[in-house]
């Protein structure tokens, strides 16, 4: 499992290596990075949420949506606390985007990958019901922080409505009803969804020449990638354990809390004025050592279960 694993994050890193080569070639730009990326965000993966949904409904699978729904809230928040905590003594326009990068790791565009690898069968539905207490944070709580001390306001409902929020309660409706879509529909659905693992690495690797490679080699963004690869899972795992979390769900976080900062990170940040070039670096640099980490997670999980039996 943990090689197949290390496959499927090489693969991923690499189609990011592609990304910067034709931006430094000139076929993509910044501008066409941005269109890009709101195509993915607002079309392709609202179709991959969609299409994750479409399982048939048993009394298992609703239990197990509903955990793993209780356990992203409760992740998320307790991630919003450590950053909180970890960063306070960082300028004010970093610490808010160190903050974000943090809490917010990249679990549809490489969590959706390695979750199917690790679970065949419902990786994607497990993938789903994560991302969807996700999508919901990070336009209300992430926009928020990011707005945080400035003038304005931003009301709550429009942050919720929007296309990642709206596929949610699409395929929530699907899976709750068992409703099966046409076939041209389900096949126009699922290679929509296709598109979003290569195009959203794409966009990283276009994000990452945003600044000077040297840029990404300081010793700030080490220690932010130590806490988001490896703090932030051992954490998870640790609690997961305490609380005698049954060894799928331990899997599922385990896996999600590994993931690198969210692809796009850096366009939020860009679009609320915090330093998204900083934003970009953590992209990048949790991307790069996530090739190493997230195996070496997979590897330690598989460790701990073993040694509890379970």
């Amino acid at each position: 499992m943990i090689t197949s694993v290390t496959y499927v994050i090489i693969t991923l890193f690499l189609v990011l290596l592609l990304g910067i080569f034709i931006r430094k070639i000139g076929i993509i730009d910044w501008p066409t990075t941005k269109k890009l990326s709101g195509f993915v965000v607002n079309i392709a993966h609202p179709f991959l949420i969609i299409g994750s949904f479409a399982t048939e409904l048993t009394a298992d699978k609703l239990v197990i949506a509903l955990q793993i729904v209780a356990a992203s809230i409760v992740l998320h928040i307790s991630f919003s606390i450590l950053a909180k905590f970890l960063f306070k003594g960082n300028e004010k326009v970093d610490k808010v985007t160190y903050e974000f990068s943090l809490i917010f790791g990249n679990c549809a565009f490489m969590g959706y990958p390695v979750l199917i690898r690790v679970f065949p069968q419902n990786g994607l539905f497990y993938g789903a019901c994560f991302t969807l207490v996700f999508n919901i944070y990070i336009r209300t709580y992430g926009v928020y922080l990011l707005n945080r001390g400035k003038k304005g306001k931003h009301p709550f409902g429009r942050a919720l409505i929007n296309p990642g929020t709206i596929a949610s309660v699409i395929g929530i409706l699907l899976f709750v009803f068992s409703i099966k879509l046409p076939q041209p529909i389900n096949e126009t659905v699922i290679l929509m969804a296709d598109l979003t693992f290569p195009l959203s690495m794409l966009i990283v690797g276009s994000l990452l020449c945003n600044q000077p490679i040297k840029n990404l080699f300081q010793k700030k963004l080490f220690i932010f990638s130590f806490m988001r690869l490896l703090l932030l899972p051992v954490f998870v795992l640790t609690l997961c354990t305490v609380l005698f979390i049954d060894k799928g769900l331990t899997y599922v976080l385990v896996i999600m809390a590994s993931m690198p900062t969210a692809a796009n990170s850096a366009l939020f940040c860009e679009l609320y004025k915090a330093n998204s070039s900083l934003a970009a670096s953590c992209v990048g640099m949790t991307s790069l050592f996530s090739v190493v980490t997230i195996p070496a997670m997979l590897a330690l999980t598989d460790f701990v279960m073993t040694l509890l039996k379970r």
